[in-house]
């Protein structure tokens, strides 16, 4: 090899060969240049966005309600404080049972869960398909509890050990009554929402 050869070898950076048999002198030629490269300021990370803790859409099909109500009632004592959930589950069960067995097969059923106001406690919502029927009874039964949730209860109560028909809704009543729980009503259409808020 030629002395010029030589000394243009002398001045290549093999950083990614073994060097010696001292592991604390061996590196990469990776890490050589990071070290060697000018520090670049991280780009602020924008703001994130608000999303729901959890959204579950499923056809209305009864018999997906015990094991879903399983899973989202974990899901709340995970991710919420233990007064929130214990409240929210009885809103979750009841009005998630009545989307599956009361919401027109052709469409989506949909439960979301959502950060209360400022962050605290929890906004549960759950949307279905529903006939003129069932919406003018949802509505009546909705506007009983409003007013009245003990009375509602009381008299979903006399309906039930009645066998009365249709059969009564007590899960609505149910969700107020027990959990103290206000019920916002929306109807766009055949789309009805029922929402709730659960302050910690």
């Amino acid at each position: 090899m030629s002395l010029k050869n030589r000394a243009r070898d002398k001045n290549l950076d093999f950083g990614d060969a073994a060097t010696a048999s001292d592991p604390a002198r061996r590196a990469s030629g990776v890490q050589k240049r990071a070290q060697r490269a000018p520090s670049v300021p991280m780009m602020q990370a924008s703001a994130p966005l608000e999303l729901p803790l959890i959204s579950i859409g499923s056809p209305a099909d009864p018999s997906l309600l015990e094991p879903t109500y399983a899973y989202l009632s974990a899901y709340c004592f995970a991710c919420l404080p233990p007064q929130v959930a214990q409240r929210l589950n009885v809103a979750v069960y009841e009005l998630y049972a009545n989307a599956l067995c009361y919401g027109s097969s052709a469409g989506e059923v949909r439960l979301e869960i959502r950060r209360g106001p400022g962050g605290q406690g929890a906004r549960l919502r759950v949307t279905n398909h529903a006939g003129p029927a069932e919406l003018e009874r949802l509505r009546s039964q909705i506007a009983r509890v409003q007013a009245d949730p003990s009375a509602a209860f009381n008299g979903e109560m006399n309906r039930f050990a009645g066998a009365s028909q249709p059969p009564p809704m007590l899960g609505v009543v149910r969700v107020a009554h027990e959990s103290t729980l206000s019920l916002e009503l929306l109807v766009e259409g055949s789309r009805v929402s029922i929402s709730t808020i659960c302050e910690g």
